[in-house]
């Protein structure tokens, strides 16, 4: 319905993305970590013959050991030493005063790692077998925690079944990432492979049966789309504050609350994962850890938030728009700005018409908290997006910690947000009385995120699906956030043509989980615990939409 192009413009997306497992292959530079081939099984060394040779097949750039490295200038290294120490005394000042509990570590390990001369060069991903040594782990060899992914393949443990529970997954791969300081973990045996990222899922494949696929489509993504957590440095900061305690927020703060017992019930929003409670071989890689999830306290998974009653667009039929908006109008692109408002073109069955994108506003929680016992005056944040800039609001006489972060998936909520909102403009136009916009309109949307799916057999009525085909990609990335907004406009005008009035959509992020909106997260715990079963953590209804 929308090109890429205006789908980043409308989130806010400036670089370059790769959106195809084949694009991705074609951008993914690897390179093949030293082992001692003594210390690794059998298995590991099949697996990794066997990855090589399809990793060269879909024209992967494989980068000789010898050439991913490359000099990190005196004056770079002894720079970034000084930003550490600086932000090392900075925190422990905050400390000191009560606003940070958690100091960044700058000792000895950090300093002697970051003075080495040579390091993997940015963008080149590092495979590892085994076991490798301390202080000579793929992570310590690395010019940039952000840009370089790092895949261990490792033996399957033998308390890891195929028919092990989420929970058992989750807290070996967390152990796992920890003590390996690994992105992405890959346990082997004679017959099959299992890959663990942060999406917390656990995908088993056969080893021999369409390997190849596999790679290309559940791998290659899930390397070249790593977790990436927007920082403050993304979001404009509002000047102003909310009130938890006043229209509308109250009647969502409410409803928050109300549903978290019967949310709670349906287990699937589990406990996180503190940073201190996992295992890390020593306080550099503790650090590296914070880095990654950009100083959080730890990860915990789902997301539960309201998008806040919301101002629909009017459309304007194209050749008015011609007549209004003139030479800003191009026959070459879907979109266009005039007075720094982005107006996108869209094609109906009714004709070409064009719209204001809407400014949305979504109420969330913050990064870590307790998903089904809300604290209002400490776990609420408010996110906004106009004209593709983020924006966070936060909730008067809260006192900033390093511990408030919006979610992970705060670029997928605002892009179901906008794409409601959008939606909503279009529905109004077409049926001014569908339930929708009109819901849209006046009191908002609930919007839950959990991971695991839907049983497709009690899909709600009105609700439309969509994403089950998407790249496997980590959650946090651009690339989920375009998928979402892409996903949801495109299920939408296919449901135009249906005789059921669209409702909303849930939108599956393969071996993530999935999205949906919902008239309130009371009605939705409701829908939850109708039936037993009708959704659960892990992959158990995933491979039913395909």
């Amino acid at each position: 319905m929308l090109s890429q192009e205006t789908i980043q413009a409308i989130l806010g997306i400036k670089e370059k993305i790769y959106v195809t497992p084949g694009e991705m292959a074609d951008q993914l530079n690897i390179v093949f970590f030293p082992y001692d081939k003594d210390s690794v099984s059998q298995e590991i060394l099949y697996f990794q013959d066997k990855l090589y040779t399809t990793l060269e097949k879909l024209k992967v750039n494989i980068v000789p050991y010898e050439e991913a490295f490359e000099y990190v200038l005196l004056r770079k290294r002894f720079r970034l030493l000084f930003l550490l120490i600086t932000n090392h005394i900075l925190t422990s000042l905050k400390k000191m005063f009560g606003l940070s509990p958690d100091p960044s570590y700058v000792n000895l390990d950090v300093i002697s790692n970051i003075l080495k001369e040579k390091k993997i060069k940015k963008g080149i991903s590092i495979v590892a077998l085994g076991e490798s040594n301390t202080s000579n782990l793929p992570m310590d060899n690395i010019a940039g925690f952000r840009n370089n992914s790092v895949i261990t393949i490792l033996d399957r443990p033998v308390d890891i079944k195929d028919d092990s529970e989420f929970h058992k997954h989750f807290d070996t791969a967390m152990n796992l990432f920890a003590h390996h300081m690994t992105n992405i973990v890959i346990l082997v045996d004679k017959g099959s492979w299992i890959v663990y990222n942060f999406n917390a899922s656990h995908p088993i494949y056969p080893l021999d049966s369409n390997f190849e696929k596999h790679v290309l489509d559940a791998l290659i993504p899930k390397i070249v789309a790593p977790i990436k957590p927007n920082r403050f440095s993304e979001f404009e900061i509002s000047p102003t504050k909310f009130d938890p305690d006043k229209k509308p927020i109250n009647d969502i703060v409410e409803d928050l609350i109300k549903s978290g017992e019967l949310l709670e019930k349906t287990n699937l929003y589990p406990p996180g994962k503190s940073i201190d409670s996992l295992p890390f071989r020593n306080k550099f890689y503790r650090w590296v850890g914070a880095v990654l999830l950009d100083h959080r306290n730890g990860m915990s998974y789902g997301f539960l938030a309201w998008q806040l009653p919301t101002k629909l667009s009017k459309l304007i039929q194209l050749e008015d728009a011609l007549k209004i908006f003139g030479k800003n109008i191009s026959d070459e692109k879907d979109y266009f700005t005039h007075n720094n408002d982005i107006y996108i073109i869209v094609h109906l069955p009714q004709g070409k018409f064009c719209l204001k994108v809407p400014e949305v506003w979504v109420l969330s929680q913050r990064s870590g908290s307790n998903k089904t016992k809300l604290n209002p005056q400490e776990d609420l944040v408010k996110l906004g997006l106009k004209n593709g800039q983020m924006i966070i609001e936060t909730p008067k006489n809260l006192k900033l910690t390093s511990s408030y972060k919006p979610s992970f998936d705060t670029k997928v909520m605002l892009a179901h947000a906008v794409g409601n909102a959008i939606v909503g403009s279009i529905l109004e136009y077409i049926k001014p009385d569908a339930i929708f916009p009109q819901r849209l309109k006046k009191k908002g949307l609930a919007m839950s995120h959990w991971h695991g799916y839907i049983n497709p057999k009690l899909v709600p009525q009105g609700w439309y699906v969509y994403g089950q085909h998407n790249p496997h990609v980590s959650c946090s990335t651009p690339q989920s956030a375009i998928y979402a907004l892409e996903g949801k406009l495109s299920v939408f005008n296919k449901s135009l043509g249906e005789p059921i009035d669209y409702l909303g959509d849930i939108h599956i992020e393969p071996h993530h989980g999935t999205n949906i909106s919902f008239a309130s997260l009371e009605e939705f715990g409701l829908l939850l615990n109708y039936k037993k079963d009708i959704a659960t953590l892990g992959n158990k209804y995933l491979y039913l939409y395909e």
